[in-house]
């Protein structure tokens, strides 16, 4: 029987649990390599089987939030920086009819008189 689940790593301590050979090797030039099973110390990608949330877990606490619906899982996809969305753009308020828009009142001008001390 052929293995169809393959536990991978970032490098980093980072495990995530891939279903599949195509997924495996879709993850390859991404910099994960195949590994064993996540260890004390490792981080667990894991995975919400109601609202679909994943995130990063100690490998210690697995099994805790597996009776809380998380299940180990591949990572998030990758982003790519050229497709990623763009944040909103900034837009000014505009100006209310109560705002004024002339300069501050400057100071007390010299008097002639002044000016000649």
């Amino acid at each position: 029987m052929a293995k169809t689940k393959y536990w991978m790593s970032d490098g980093y301590g980072a495990k995530a649990l891939i279903e599949g050979a195509d997924e495996r090797d879709k993850w390859k030039p991404l910099g994960w390599s195949e590994a064993d099973e996540p260890a004390a110390g490792d981080r667990v990608w894991l995975r919400h089987e109601d609202h679909g949330g994943r995130a990063l877990f100690p490998a210690e606490s697995v099994d805790l939030w597996q009776q809380k619906g998380w299940q180990p899982s591949d990572p998030p996809q990758p982003i790519n920086p050229f497709n990623a969305p763009q944040p909103a753009d900034v837009v000014e308020a505009a100006p209310t009819a109560n705002t004024t828009t002339s300069p501050a009142p400057a100071g007390k001008a010299m008097s002639d008189k002044s000016r000649e001390q």
